[in-house]
C-alpha cells in the first residue's frame, strides 16, 4: 500500500510538479538543478575555468560551495547532458533506502511514514537531487552494518561516514555512532579505524574548507532552519547568533544528562533506537552549526519508526512515551509548517508586492522558532540518554 501511495504521488509530482507550489515546493523549471550546478563545476574545470566563481555554466551562475571530491564526477565522463538520468537514478536510490528502512507495521504507522516522507522538504530534494540525497543513501547503510555480527561487516560503516565527512562536513557528527556498538573490542577498532582516516585526511579538508567555505549563502526565512534564526530576529550578528545558539544547546544537553527523562528506558529495537539517534545527531549538529535549507531534514526519516512505536510501548515508562509524542507532532510541524505558511501567504496575498511578501514570510518564520526549538530541545534529550548509554559501557568496559 505504502509503496503505491508513494508511486502515485511522486508519479504526480513528476507530470505536474508546477501544482506543488500550493504545499510550498516550488518548481523552478529544469529538473534537478542542485545536481545541474555540481555538474556544471565540472564541466568548468573541463574548460580549465575556475569553478569557485561566478559559473557561467549554470542555470543561476552559482558557484561550486562544496569540496573538491564532488569535481572528480568528470573524471567519470559525467557532464550536464547526464543530468536527467543521474537525477532520476538518485532519487531512485533514495527511495529505495527510505522504503527499506521505514517498513511500517500497521495503517497508521503507514499514514505516518507517508507524512514524513512525501512531506515539502523531501520533494523538494527531489526536486533538485539536492546532494544531502547523496549523503543520505551513503549513511543508510551504517546501522545495518553496525548491527552486524560480523566485523568486517562492521568496518564498512567507517568508510561510509568518513566518505559522508569528505563529500560534506556535517556528517562528522554522526561518527558519534561508532560508540553505539556494544562490543569494547569491536567499537575500539572502529573509533580508531575513523579517527586514522580522518586525521589523514584532514589537511585536505582544511585547504578545501578554506576554499568553498565563504561561497556557502547565509539564507533564512521560510523552508531553512537553524538556530541563528531566533538571535538574528533578534539583530545580533551571524557570529555571535550562531555562538549563542551553541551555548543555549550545551545547557539544555547538560540539563537533559541530569534530568535523565528516560531513565529505565532501554529501546526495545536496536535498529530502530540507533537510525533515530543517527538522524538527531545529524539535524541537532546542523541546528546549531548554521542555517541549511530544507532539505537537510531528509534525515528525519530516521527519527519516523521510533516516534511512531514508542508512545505506542506500553512497557516503556510514560516519560519516555510522552516525549516521543511531543517530537513526533513538533516533526511534523516542522516538516509542514513552513508549507502550509507559503500556501496560504501566496493565496491571501496574491496582489502583494514581493517585498511585502518576502516580509510577512519572513515575520512568520521567526515567530515559529519556539516551536523548532522544542524539537531541538527533544532531540537534546534522547541525544543525553544515549551519551548516557555510551558513557556506561565505556565505565564498564573500564572497570572489565
Amino acid at each position: 500500500m505504502m509503496t503505491t501511495v508513494v508511486v502515485v504521488v511522486l508519479g504526480a509530482f513528476a507530470a505536474a510538479p508546477e501544482r506543488f507550489r500550493a504545499i510550498g515546493v516550488n518548481h523552478l523549471g529544469p529538473w534537478f538543478l542542485d545536481l545541474y550546478a555540481i555538474l556544471a563545476s565540472n564541466d568548468a574545470l573541463a574548460r580549465g575555468l575556475d569553478p569557485y566563481v561566478y559559473n557561467p555554466l549554470d542555470v543561476f551562475g552559482r558557484p561550486h560551495a562544496y569540496s573538491h571530491w564532488w569535481l572528480k564526477l568528470g573524471e567519470f565522463g559525467l557532464t550536464r547532458g547526464d543530468v536527467l538520468w543521474l537525477g532520476a537514478a538518485l532519487g531512485g536510490a533514495f527511495l529505495i533506502a527510505t522504503l527499506a528502512w521505514l517498513r511500517p507495521r500497521q495503517p497508521g504507522e503507514v499514514i505516518w511514514s507517508l507524512l514524513v516522507l512525501l512531506s515539502p522538504p523531501m520533494l523538494l530534494a527531489l526536486n533538485r537531487a539536492n546532494n544531502d540525497l547523496v549523503i543520505f543513501v551513503l549513511l543508510a547503510p551504517v546501522v545495518p552494518c553496525l548491527l552486524s555480527a560480523r566485523l568486517w561487516v562492521q568496518s564498512l560503516a567507517v568508510p561510509l561516514l568518513v566518505g559522508a565527512v569528505a563529500l560534506k562536513s556535517y556528517p562528522a557528527i554522526a561518527l558519534a555512532i561508532l560508540l553505539s556498538v556494544t562490543a569494547p573490542r569491536a567499537r575500539r577498532r572502529l573509533v580508531f579505524g575513523a579517527a586514522l582516516a580522518l586525521l589523514i585526511m584532514l589537511p585536505d579538508h582544511i585547504r578545501d574548507l578554506g576554499v568553498y567555505v565563504k561561497k556557502v549563502p547565509e539564507v533564512e526565512g521560510l523552508m531553512t532552519f537553524g538556530a541563528r534564526h531566533l538571535w538574528v530576529g533578534l539583530d545580533l550578528p551571524a557570529t555571535w547568533a550562531r555562538i549563542g545558539g551553541a551555548m543555549v544547546g550545551a545547557v539544555a544537553f547538560a540539563f537533559w544528562w541530569r534530568r535523565d527523562l528516560l531513565k529505565g528506558w532501554e529501546a526495545g529495537e536496536r535498529a530502530a533506537w540507533m537510525g533515530f539517534v543517527l538522524g538527531a545527531l545529524l539535524l541537532t549538529g546542523c541546528f546549531f552549526a548554521g542555517v541549511s535549507y530544507a532539505y537537510r531534514w531528509v534525515f528525519a526519516l530516521w527519527l519516523a519508526p521510533l516516534l511512531w512505536r514508542l508512545p505506542r510501548d506500553h512497557a516503556a515508562p510514560v516519560a519516555a512515551r510522552r516525549l516521543a509524542g511531543v517530537t513526533a507532532a513538533l516533526l511534523l510541524w516542522a516538516l509542514w509548517g513552513d508549507a502550509a505558511a507559503s500556501s496560504v501567504i501566496g493565496r491571501v496575498m496574491a496582489g502583494a508586492s514581493p517585498e511585502r511578501i518576502l516580509e510577512v514570510a519572513d515575520r512568520f518564520s521567526y515567530m515559529e522558532q519556539p516551536l523548532i526549538w522544542a524539537l531541538v530541545f527533544c532531540l537534546l534529550a534522547f541525544l543525553a540518554h544515549f551519551a548516557r548509554e555510551v558513557w556506561a559501557r565505556l565505565r564498564s568496559g573500564a572497570a572489565n
